[in-house]
């Protein structure tokens, strides 16, 4: 988390090509909320980054507050009339009432936290009839270029690339969360891709935009600034599987994130 409070990080590039959740993810999460009386007023999106996921709650929540502890971030947050931005940590949610929310959400996020203090916090500002859902995304993966999805998953992991470079947390998300205890109620855990469950992240993109979106990652900046001198780690990377593929910076490929969901009640 620390790299994307940095004052140097380029949120707007975050904003621009970071992946998006599709519809079955919010259907998933709204199903659960409704099934154990959830109500639509209040939600709050924590870690929320430039606001992909609380505007999407907007659409359905009458009130969002957005919270993330990268002022950076939130400058190019998107805007909407009923989106509240704060400055706070998932373990401080001190801008946030007793028993004032209806739904918490954290995407991507629940990695960076001090489990106990903000699973505290949770269930603090959630109603009693309140629904955390987490959900959490690995390395990307080609639907169509095996050879590349192994590249960006050695790129990732291997010492002498980015392996080294990754914010403590970032092994808790690659085990998918199973390490984390949930101190809630009516726990349901979703690994997807799954045969009885519908992708919730998958997109087509170019090659150009892909190469962008590698260029989010927290590693990449933390490598880039460790060594400055050398060569982009990440163009050699693409320039690679170019080459191996046949594609150009112009075609497009069909990409997809193994993610886990986490569902629980405020009881």
């Amino acid at each position: 988390m620390a790299t994307f409070s940095s004052k140097t990080f380029n949120s707007a590039l975050y904003q621009s090509f970071r992946p998006v959740y599709n519809a079955n993810l919010f259907k998933m999460i709204y199903s659960y909320h409704a099934k154990h009386n959830g109500q639509f007023g209040t939600a709050a999106d924590v870690g929320t980054g430039t606001g992909q996921v609380a505007s999407v709650l907007a659409e359905k929540f009458t009130t969002v507050h957005g919270i993330d502890p990268s002022a950076k971030m939130l400058e190019a947050a998107v805007q909407r009339p009923s989106i509240s931005y704060h400055v706070a940590k998932g373990e401080d949610l001190s801008v946030l009432p007793s028993a004032s929310v209806d739904l918490l959400t954290v995407a991507q996020a629940l990695h960076w936290f001090d489990h106990p203090r903000f699973f505290s916090e949770v269930k603090r500002v959630l109603k009693p009839s309140g629904t955390f859902a987490a959900v959490g995304y690995s390395f990307v993966t080609f639907k169509d270029h095996p050879r590349a999805s192994q590249r960006i998953s050695d790129l990732g992991d291997q010492p002498d690339q980015l392996g080294t470079c990754w914010d403590h947390g970032r092994l808790i998300l690659d085990n998918m969360y199973k390490s984390i205890d949930v101190p809630m109620g009516s726990v349901e855990r979703h690994y997807i891709p799954h045969e009885t469950l519908p992708e919730i992240m998958s997109d087509k993109v170019t090659m150009g935009h892909f190469r962008n979106y590698i260029k989010t990652w927290s590693s990449y900046k933390n490598y880039s600034e460790k060594h400055p001198d050398r060569p982009d780690i990440v163009d050699q990377t693409i320039d690679a599987i170019m080459e191996e593929e046949s594609l150009k910076d112009e075609d497009e490929v069909a990409i997809t994130w193994p993610c886990v969901v986490i569902l629980a009640t405020n009881a």
